[in-house]
């Protein structure tokens, strides 16, 4: 009778036992962050407190330009984005006309068009006035793509990149533009006209520079 006595007993501890086994309780910790954003970064331009820049940036010094004059343009150029950018110009769409006819240069036919003869600077001032690159020679440019450039001039901007430098977030560079009209131009350029547009590139900065191609910048030939 003990013995079942102590046997029924032992059944029951070991019954316990495995019980137990699974009403352990086990510490724990469990963290969870707040909700998170992922957000890209903006590159944004701003000229001459517009954007998008709609207004034609040729001002009234440019509309009665004469041998040896120069008619300055003065850009401002603002990161209103979140990120640093580096910034290009390029001055493309280039047309010549006859304009206006004058008597005087009827004795003189247009053997030229007007862009060989204006010589173009710049010089840029502001957050990236310091990047090696800027252009700040008067005369060393024209606007021609080569057809009729000047005897010494050095290189063309028609359709080219030029690097300005780079513009923190919230910093302005002013870009200051000199169209100069060369001395020897003579009769036949009267009244002649040249339309263009100017177009600022704003790339994110990266660890080297490379001048945008057309394509690069979305304007494929």
């Amino acid at each position: 009778m003990k013995k079942k006595i102590l046997f029924s007993l032992l059944t029951i501890a070991v019954v316990g036992a495995l019980v137990g086994v699974g009403v352990h309780a086990y510490f724990s910790d469990i963290e969870t962050s707040a909700p998170n954003t992922f957000t890209a970064g903006t590159i944004d331009l701003e000229v001459n407190d517009e954007n998008p820049w709609a207004t034609a940036a040729v001002t009234t010094e440019l509309t009665d330009l004469k041998p040896c004059e120069t008619g300055l343009v003065a850009i401002n150029l603002t990161n209103v984005g979140t990120n640093p950018m580096d910034v290009w110009k390029i001055i493309k769409d280039v047309s010549t006309g006859a304009g206006n006819e004058t008597e005087p240069e009827s004795g003189e036919p247009d053997a030229k068009d007007i862009d060989g003869v204006i010589r173009y600077s710049e010089t840029v001032t502001g957050t990236g006035a310091s990047t090696s690159g800027n252009i700040t020679e008067a005369g060393n440019f024209t606007i021609s793509d080569g057809s009729h450039q000047l005897v010494g001039v050095t290189n063309a901007v028609r359709d080219q990149y030029i690097y300005l430098g780079t513009i923190a977030p919230g910093e302005t560079m002013t870009v200051e533009q000199g169209y100069h009209m060369d001395k020897d131009t003579t009769n036949w350029a009267q009244g002649d006209t040249m339309t263009f547009t100017i177009e600022f590139l704003a790339q994110q900065t990266v660890g080297s520079i490379a001048a945008p191609t057309p394509e690069l910048a979305g304007h494929g030939k």
